[in-house]
């Protein structure tokens, strides 16, 4: 694999890239969760089971899709192709990443691209810029989905801070017994407590509705419907 070598984007030295967005099969998609903010969760929790877990650097709250059981597990890849149709957008933004030389001033960050990335080439995909210098509707979205998540991101973790001092998460490890009897665990996740929600005061309610806290716990609950599914395609690899 080429070192990385990461650029801010510009038309002027990347005008004649294109990206192949259509290949997920690539190392950094082989991990089992993958980070989901609040305003795309009314979307994913169709096709992904949603828990919280902790930022092991910033401490902070995130929301994530589990694709896996095991660590490096993505079940959602089969065969070269995601498996559903519905893809969270911190897949959808690779190659690129943000740049915030001052994390004080996400606003002021950059988009940039790993020139030696498998996704990069001048042959196959879509360009970056078009023959004016002007950026293409593809990169307008990549664009739209690093405003998202840049500012979603920060009233995510808020939000979920709140329903933690509130006293509406729990910490759990989920064991599950796949149909050919295997066992697998996770831990360290956090959920919301359905009891502490459905028993939340008249006052404390009309806060979590009017903050949208009420509609993530309702749909990261709903969520776990779709452990089922990873189960049966952890089976059927294990069958193999």
């Amino acid at each position: 694999m080429a070192e990385q070598q990461f650029e801010l984007v510009n038309p002027k030295a990347h005008q004649g890239l294109k990206i192949n967005h259509t290949q997920f099969d690539i190392p950094e998609n082989h991990v089992n969760a993958v980070t989901v903010v609040a305003n795309e969760l009314s979307v994913i929790v169709h096709n992904y089971p949603v828990f919280i877990a902790v930022h092991p650097e910033s401490g902070d709250y995130q929301l994530m899709a589990l694709l896996g059981f095991d660590k490096g597990e993505n079940l959602y890849l089969h065969e070269g192709n995601w498996r559903c149709n519905v893809i969270p957008i911190d897949v959808l933004r690779k190659p690129f990443q943000a740049y915030i030389p001052d994390p004080s001033k996400p606003d002021k960050g950059h988009i940039a691209l790993d020139v030696n990335h498998p996704l990069v080439s001048t042959e196959v995909g879509e360009p970056i810029y078009d023959k004016n210098g002007d950026a293409t509707s593809y990169f307008q979205r990549i664009e739209g989905f690093f405003n998202q998540l840049v500012s979603d991101s920060r009233a995510t973790s808020a939000l979920l801070k709140k329903a933690a001092d509130m006293a509406l998460l729990e910490q759990f490890s989920l064991e599950l017994t796949l149909p050919n009897k295997q066992t697998v665990a996770l831990k360290g996740l956090y959920g919301f407590d359905k009891k502490k929600v459905d028993a939340l005061s008249k006052d404390d309610l009309e806060t979590c509705h009017r903050s949208g806290l009420l509609q993530i716990c309702h749909l990261v609950l709903s969520s776990s419907s779709h452990l089922q599914t990873l189960m049966t395609w952890k089976a059927q690899t294990q069958s193999i």
